[in-house]
Parts: C-alpha cells; structure tokens; sequence
C-alpha cells in the first residue's frame, strides 16, 4: 500500500539554531581524531609501544602510519540535524575543509528546498512498494522520512546525500547527523564552553515548551543553557545579532573541541557521545587518518553560504526554490579552495570547468582544441560557437586574477587573458576560451 501522508509536525528545534548546530559537527572528524590521538598517546606512556588496532571495516590500522604521512586533503562532509522524531532532517549543509589553506567552508541548504527527487531515490521507492504523494517532488528534508525503512536504517542517509550531490553538483565524501540531544549532550561532554553572553535572555513560550534564561557575562555554559544561547531571537537587532552570538558560541567552541587538554579529560564521555548521538559512515581508519590535520583547521577561517533562492508557494504548498543559475557561483565560493597561486602568482586551471567557443572561421576548430586540452589533462565541459565579435588573438576569459596562464603559455601564447567583470562566463563555468581567427584586421 502507498505510504499515507502525515500530518505536519512542529518545527524542529534545530531549525532554530542552525547557525550553530553545524559548529559541532564541523569538528566532528577533528574531535573524532583527537580522542584517538590523545589516546594513542595515554597508551604509548602505559605501555611504550606501537599498538594496532582494529578499524570498523575489520582490518588493521598501525597507529604510527595512520599518525604520519600527512598530504593534501580536500573533504566535503554532508551534514544532517534530525528532528525531534528523528524522521526530517530539518538542518542540512555541507562542510568543505581544505588542509593546504585551514578553510572550513559551510554551504547550508534550507529544509523547504524543492527538489526532484534523484533516480536512485525514486527506484528503491518502488521496489519498497512506496510512493510520494506529490510525485517525484518533495522537500529535501522529506527524502529521509520518505526513504524510512526500518530494515535498512542506513539507506535514507544515502539518499539523502545522493539528493545533495544532484542539488549542489559536487561529491560529497561522507556524512553526519546528529539529534537535537546529541547537541546538549555533547555540549556536556566537552565540560561546557565558556561564553561572554552579550545580554540577559529571558523568553517563555509554552506552545514550544521553550524556556529561555541566561544571564549576562561570562559564564561556562553546560548543554541545557548552550541551547538556550543559540535559540535566543529577541534582539533589538534582530538577525543580525543573533548570527554574531552564534558565530560567536562557535568560536569558542571550536577552541574547546580542539584542545588536547580536553579531549584528554573528558575522552570516556567523548568517545561515548560520538557512538550514541551520532550517526556516521566515517570509519575509525578516517578518524585516524584525519587527526593528523588537527593543526590545520583555523576557526578563524569559517566562511558560511545559504543556498541562493526565495521562499514561494507552488500551489498551497511553501518551498524554497532554489536559484539554479546562482548554486554554481555559490558552490564555487565554499567548495573550490584549492586555487592557492603558485610563486608566480599562477592558479593551476585543471580541474576548472572549461567551454571552449569557436570565434573563428573554421569549423570543427572548438572540438579539436577540445581534444587537445583533454589529452593534456584539462576538463573541457563545452564547446561552443562565439556569436560576439571576432577578433585574431585568442581570448580566455577567467574568474579569477591567476586563472588561465597555464593554459596561455602551453596552447595560446598570443592569447589575452582577461577576468570577468561583466557576466560573460556562464553560470558553472570557470574558463571561457574564445578562439581567435588568427588573421590580422585592417
């Protein structure tokens, strides 16, 4: 039988803090790591030697190859904030951390955002003889109750990354998600985090059985009144202080979480917390491995994107529609921190999105550079015919000071590289190269 539709919930208290329930789960690989190397470390002085232990997926991991060795990382990392039944996830982003640079980028995707659900998602719905009553479409924070299945718990964080990477266009390595309690609780783990509270709060709302008060100054604030700190709404400000306090509890958080001296402290209830309030397929071999970039992470570094859209009825129903033309330039923002320049200033253009335009008289001429541009490791994703003016030099047209020499000297030597200002580029495209004629104007 079809699956009946279910009457609307409340919102979800996550959804009240979102700003913040992600600084948890930004360190989750970090905390994770720093539990095992701290304890690594306990055991090394117990018993002055190397140990093996053994990962989730069954094999053995020394934990002196897994402590060195350190390369280049670029992790992306889905982040799910179940509600309180544990079936929407009414929290989603997704977390860049680049290891050469210390970035943490954070990418929040609304809970209404209307999406078609992917192909993969759609068949397991009808091999499980379920259905959604609005067809192929839904709200992102409805694929994992709609994928629910009690014999295989794992499936709706599957589908519901697959969701993400169709919405956003990027791979995502792996996934957390974490409960309203997993927030208070860990909190609780880490011993509190001490916090300069900018204003009394005080708020009561019995529909919500939500209490608010927190006085004013520093103080270290356990779980329960963490919580509170970041729900708290009512600034004469309005949003605008409500962000500051969160980023501002963030901070001091991630100072917290990061500290050896309190992963050493508290590691039982660490270890504890991890296994019970969150759900993850980061194995104990990924923890291992990522502790060697504990150093690396700059929570100074934190740079935070909303999808780019507007809420709208389609129908009787509320959505976020997202907007399709702007998600690659945000994408590109949090996602794409590799572009560090060389000492000459130079950005690497491989592995950028390339179009190539034929602006000359020859036909085939864009599908031939193409060719040679792949052969040569570059990523062509289009190849086009230029309607603008023709001109004899080659143009590359970059999004970015740096962008496209690597390219000019190997291919185009004559060729003028300029950085959009105008919107020339197409939405997802990092380099436009418009072939040249190669004649000389009178």
């Amino acid at each position: 039988m079809g699956k009946k539709r279910k009457k609307p919930r409340k919102k979800s208290l996550l959804g009240k803090f979102v700003k913040i329930v992600f600084s948890m789960v930004i360190v989750f690989v970090i905390f994770a790591g720093a539990s095992i190397f701290a304890y690594t470390k306990i055991v090394k002085n117990s018993i002055g030697e190397e140990t093996d232990i053994e990962s989730v997926q069954g094999g053995k991991v020394s934990l002196l190859d897994s402590l060195t060795g350190k390369k280049h990382i670029n992790l992306n990392v889905a982040v799910m904030g179940t509600d309180k039944e544990g079936m929407r996830t009414d929290v989603l982003f997704v977390v860049h951390f680049d290891s050469k640079t210390g970035k943490l980028g954070v990418l929040s995707v609304p809970r209404d955002t209307r999406v078609k659900i992917t192909n993969e998602m759609y068949d397991y719905l009808r091999e499980n003889n379920k259905y959604i009553p609005t067809g192929r479409v839904c709200k992102i924070n409805e694929v994992h109750s709609y994928s629910y299945n009690k014999n295989d718990l794992k499936k709706r964080n599957e589908l519901s990354v697959l969701q993400l990477e169709e919405l956003l266009g990027i791979s995502i390595d792996n996934y957390v998600k974490v409960s309203i309690e997993g927030f208070r609780n860990i909190v609780d783990a880490i011993g509190g985090v001490e916090v300069d509270v900018p204003e009394n709060m005080d708020y009561d709302d019995p529909v919500q059985d939500l209490h608010i008060h927190v006085k004013r100054g520093v103080q270290l604030l356990d779980g329960e009144h963490a919580e509170m700190l970041v729900r708290y709404r009512s600034y004469a400000q309005g949003d605008v202080a409500r962000v500051q306090v969160q980023q501002l509890f963030l901070k001091e958080f991630g100072k917290k979480v990061t500290s050896t001296d309190t992963i050493i402290k508290n590691l039982p209830s660490l270890i504890n917390t991890l296994y019970k309030d969150i759900d993850t397929d980061f194995t104990l071999s990924d923890c291992l491995k990522y502790a060697n970039y504990i150093s690396d992470v700059d929570m100074g570094k934190v740079e935070m994107e909303t999808l780019p859209g507007n809420g709208e009825y389609v129908g009787n129903v509320s959505y976020f529609l997202a907007d399709e033309e702007e998600i690659p330039n945000a994408v590109r923002r949090i996602f794409y921190s590799d572009d560090l320049p060389d000492n000459s200033g130079n950005i690497s253009s491989k592995g950028k999105k390339i179009e190539i335009a034929n602006g000359s008289n020859i036909n085939g001429f864009a599908a031939e550079n193409k060719e040679v541009l792949e052969k040569n490791g570059y990523t062509v994703s289009e190849i086009s015919t230029y309607k603008g003016e023709q001109k004899p030099n080659t143009r590359i047209i970059v999004y970015k000071e740096g962008l496209g020499n690597d390219i000019k000297e190997k291919f185009y030597p004559d060729a003028d590289i300029i950085v959009d200002t105008d919107g020339t580029l197409k939405s997802g495209m990092d380099i436009l190269i418009i072939l040249g004629t190669g004649e000389e104007t009178e």
